[in-house]
C-alpha cells in the first residue's frame, strides 16, 4: 500500500522541480494554489499523481476482495434462551455539516441529528457573515 503514496511524492517532487527551475508557475488565487505549465517534468508529475491515485483505487480494491468472509451468526432456534448472539447495541448518532463557500451540505442519521446540524449551519454561516463585516 505505500507504492502509491511514493508514486504521489515523486508526482510532488516533479512539479517542485519544475517550478524551481522556471518550467512552471504557482499562482495563489484566493486561498488556492494554482499550478500551470507545459514542460515535460511538469506533466510527468501530474502524471504520477494521477496515477498514483489509480494506484492507490486498484489496491484497496483488490486488498477489499482479498479478506476472509465473515462467519454468518447461528439461526436464532439454536440459540439457547438467556443467551444473545449480539453484543450490546449501541445507539449511535451522527452528523455534519460542509460548508462550501456559503452552500451547506448537511447530513445526519436521522431526522433529530440533520436539524440539529442545520441549526449550527446557520450558525456557523452568521458567525462567518459577522466575522466578515467586522473586519471590513
Amino acid at each position: 500500500m505505500w507504492i502509491p503514496v511514493f508514486v504521489f511524492l515523486a508526482g510532488v517532487a516533479c512539479i517542485i522541480a519544475a517550478a524551481a527551475t522556471g518550467e512552471a508557475e504557482v499562482q495563489l488565487f484566493i486561498i488556492f494554489p494554482i499550478i500551470s505549465g507545459s514542460s515535460l517534468l511538469f506533466i510527468v508529475g501530474v502524471l504520477l499523481i494521477v496515477a498514483s491515485f489509480v494506484l492507490g483505487f486498484i489496491l484497496a480494491a483488490t486488498t477489499i476482495t482479498e479478506m476472509e468472509p465473515v462467519q454468518p451468526l447461528p439461526p436464532k432456534d439454536t440459540v439457547r434462551a438467556g443467551q444473545t448472539t449480539e453484543g450490546p447495541r449501541r445507539n449511535t448518532r451522527y452528523g455534519g455539516v460542509v460548508l462550501i463557500g456559503p452552500i451547506p451540505i448537511i447530513f445526519g442519521s436521522d431526522r433529530k441529528m440533520a436539524w440539529t446540524m442545520l441549526a449550527l449551519a446557520i450558525i456557523l454561516i452568521v458567525v462567518v457573515l459577522a466575522l466578515a463585516f467586522v473586519n471590513l
